[in-house]
Formats: C-alpha cells, structure tokens, sequence
C-alpha cells in the first residue's frame, strides 16, 4: 500500500511535533486537500491529536486517530511496560491504515525522535516509519544544538532505509534571532542536503494551564505564512532510499 503524505518526527521530545503537524493539517485542509493526521502511539496521556480536531473539523473524535494512548510520560515501550499494556504493532499498523484508506493525503506522527523504543527494544519509531513507508518530514529547534541533533536524524534516516523530504524548524525567533537561529537553517541545509520548508515562530497562549487549548486560526495562519506549502507538497510522495550498507 502506497500513501501520499509525510512522518512527522522530531530531534528530540517536545519540539514542537503535535503543533506542526496540527498546523499543517489545517493549512492543507484550506487548500481542500483531503488530509488526515494520525498519532498512532501516545505517552503522556494527553492525546495530540486532540490539537488536531481543533485545528480544523474533522470526521473523527480525537481518540479514534490514536490507537494507543498510555498515561505515563515517558517513551511508550517503557510506559507500556509500567501500565501492564500490550502494544501489538500488527494492530498499530492496522489502524493506521484503516484511518489513511479513506483519505488523499496522511500526516503520521511520530513519539519523540527516531529511535524512541514503541515496542520492547527492538522496535522503534524509526521502524514504524518505515514500515508506513512515508517520506520523513523533521521538526528541529532553532538553537543552538540543532545543526547535530538534525543531521544525525537524517543520516540515521537514510541508514534505515527511509526517505528524508525535509525540515520545518519549531518556535523560531524571527524578531530577534541570535547568530545561531538565523545561520543553522543554511547549514542543516548544505550539511544534511535536505530543505529547509519553513521557519514557524511561537504560537502565543496555544496552551492553556491545566487543559490543552489550540488558538486554531493564528497556528494555521503562521504555518501558511511561513512555511513554503507548494515545495513541502512537492515532496510528498519522494521515493523511499535503500539502506546504507555498512559491509
């Protein structure tokens, strides 16, 4: 089975991965792109993909785009482990495309970076990834660090066997970036070879205490503004690379 679409993965946890994909699902369903996203596995007992459903309507309930939604915050293998839950990826996979079947276009969500265990040791985010054989979109910070962080989530990519469409960098500081934020988009570019489709700035208030709050308009406007959609959907159906052999 062949999808159009992109995995969404990060650099690390908490860089911003449920409100670009969030913000691009809403972007791309202005431009009436029927485009689903999908969380398949959650940790931390919020679900992300109810940032989704405020976003834009959608013809599903937040719980139905994630298959597994696990209390603890920590990678899901581990919170599984803890909580007594079995996490069955042939189901995992199934759900996945029972959800992405019915749609044109498919944003799965990663759990953290790409090698954050889902099931036991030996199965990672990384092998969801390619198992769902979608090309890799990666949201990376703007600080300093990300040029490493970044290239090592590509090569590692590319080692798997999986395709790297490009980077959308999180919470940018555009009125003030410092020599860092406005030199590492060019070097993650030239250093990685993989594009930089866009710098999003910080959402303000788009989480409120205690609850989880989306202000859907300005996200999706700043994902329009400052993201290159017509290069991001060029990428969208990039073929899958064979994986670098280490013999």
């Amino acid at each position: 089975m062949t999808y159009q679409g992109f995995f969404v993965t990060g650099t690390d946890t908490n860089v911003g991965k449920t409100v670009i994909t969030a913000g691009l699902l809403g972007a791309l369903r202005r431009r009436n792109i029927d485009i689903i996203a999908i969380k398949p596995l959650q940790s931390g007992g919020i679900l992300d993909a109810a940032f989704y459903c405020a976003v834009t309507p959608l013809p599903y309930r937040p719980e139905e785009l994630t298959h597994i939604c696990l209390d603890l915050a920590v990678a899901p293998a581990l919170a599984a482990k803890e909580e007594g839950v079995e996490i069955d990826m042939a189901k995992v996979m199934a759900h996945f495309h029972s959800l992405a079947n019915k749609h044109r276009m498919v944003l799965v969500e990663g759990a953290g970076g790409m090698v954050v265990p889902l099931a036991g040791t030996q199965y990672t985010v990384a092998d969801m990834a390619r198992e769902i054989g979608l090309p890799l979109l990666i949201v990376a910070r703007p600080t300093l660090g990300t040029i490493n962080h970044t290239c090592l989530t590509v090569a590692y990519a590319r080692a798997m066997g999986i395709s790297v469409a490009g980077v959308i960098i999180s919470d940018y500081p555009h009125e003030n970036p410092g020599l860092a934020e406005r030199t590492n988009p060019q070097y993650i570019e030239e250093m990685a070879q993989v594009p930089v489709f866009g710098l999003v700035p910080h959402v303000k208030d788009l989480i409120s205490e205690g609850a989880v709050q989306l202000v859907p308009g300005e996200l999706v406007s700043l994902v329009e503004k400052h993201v290159d959609l017509d290069k991001l959907l060029a990428a969208a159906d990039l073929p899958r690379i064979k994986k670098v052999s280490n013999d």
